[in-house]
């Protein structure tokens, strides 16, 4: 082979190396950027928080104790835990500054007129329940000027009575769209959904239903799969199950405080506090990885405000609306 076919050879064999090389780094370059633009850790997301409003209702009180709040048979639940309490049944009106407002959860149903809300499937279960006439989270967005179609979507915890009670009332304001974990949705619509604490006639309303999208969810240290909801920081929707197959708690990285909203996977400050899980559970294991994860989070991080479940000592001051992040 003459210098000038070997010099050509050359140039033709560097240029086809370099092509294939293009041709493979580009989506090897984008995956690692993807990567790279999720954050390592909560502190990256804390530092760029987002400037959320949040808004608690308080739509009633449930009376229980801890068959359903807290393990009775824990030798660290305290002693004050071991009776029947009223606790509070919440939900939470969330607004975005470029996603609009949704809601977390529905409370309870709306009282009678002799301020019943109870609700269960008998002999299987009975909650007594007790509200206000017009506490009810529906009558509650009506006064703060919040209409159906204000609402983008109620994302729920999960959907025992106390939390889905109100999505009857919504409905008949008009459009509304639910949206959970899959599992949830699932566990909710099975036959003997009864034994887990659902009740049909709660979830009978008209309504769209989507689940989270949760194969985007990321492995994020301390509190595990979490799914960030909107893509910048602001709102990440935590897997929980253990009180419940789809429970979810949520992270809101609002500008003025982080809150994490445990919903049942800790329904009070003891659960965290002692480490306990709750007291009923359709998997205890989980149920008790759910408290760590919490835990260590809320050890990790004490400037992010817990929001427990059903803690009534966050709720002594009777206010039904209580603004928790963003302007007063």
């Amino acid at each position: 082979m003459t210098d000038k076919k070997r010099s050509w050879t050359s140039l033709l064999a560097f240029a086809v190396f370099t092509l294939a090389g293009c041709a493979r780094l580009g989506p090897h370059a984008v995956s690692v950027l993807d990567t790279e633009q999720a954050p390592a850790d909560w502190r990256a997301v804390l530092d760029q928080p987002v400037a959320l409003e949040v808004t608690g209702y308080l739509t009633g009180e449930v009376r229980t104790g801890p068959k359903v709040l807290i393990d009775r048979k824990n030798p660290r639940t305290p002693a004050k835990d071991l009776e029947e309490q009223w606790v509070p049944a919440l939900a939470y009106l969330v607004s975005h500054p470029t996603q609009g407002r949704f809601l977390l959860d529905t409370g309870v149903a709306p009282a009678g007129d002799d301020g019943s809300c109870d609700f269960g499937i008998e002999p299987f279960f009975h909650v007594p329940c007790r509200a206000r006439r017009g506490d009810d989270v529906a009558s509650q967005l009506t006064r703060d000027g919040v209409g159906p179609r204000a609402l983008r979507f109620v994302l729920m915890s999960h959907l025992h009575g106390d939390h889905a009670g109100g999505i009857a009332a919504l409905a008949r304001r008009g459009h509304l769209e639910l949206a959970m974990h899959p599992a949830e949705w699932k566990a909710a619509a099975r036959e003997l959904r009864m034994f887990d604490g659902y009740i049909a006639g709660q979830l009978d309303d008209p309504y769209a239903v989507r689940t989270l999208p949760v194969e985007r969810a990321v492995q994020m240290p301390l509190l595990g799969s979490s799914l960030d909801l909107f893509g910048d920081g602001s709102v990440w929707v935590v897997e929980m199950p253990g009180h419940t197959r789809g429970e979810i708690s949520v992270l809101l990285n609002a500008a003025s405080g982080a809150l994490l909203l445990t919903f049942d996977a800790a329904h009070l400050a003891a659960n965290i506090e002692h480490r306990v899980r709750p007291g009923f559970a359709v998997d205890n294991r989980a149920a008790t990885d759910a408290v760590t994860r919490i835990a260590d989070f809320a050890a990790a991080y004490p400037e992010v405000r817990i929001i427990y479940g059903h803690e009534p000592t966050q709720w002594a001051s009777g206010q039904r609306r209580v603004v928790l992040a963003g302007p007063a």
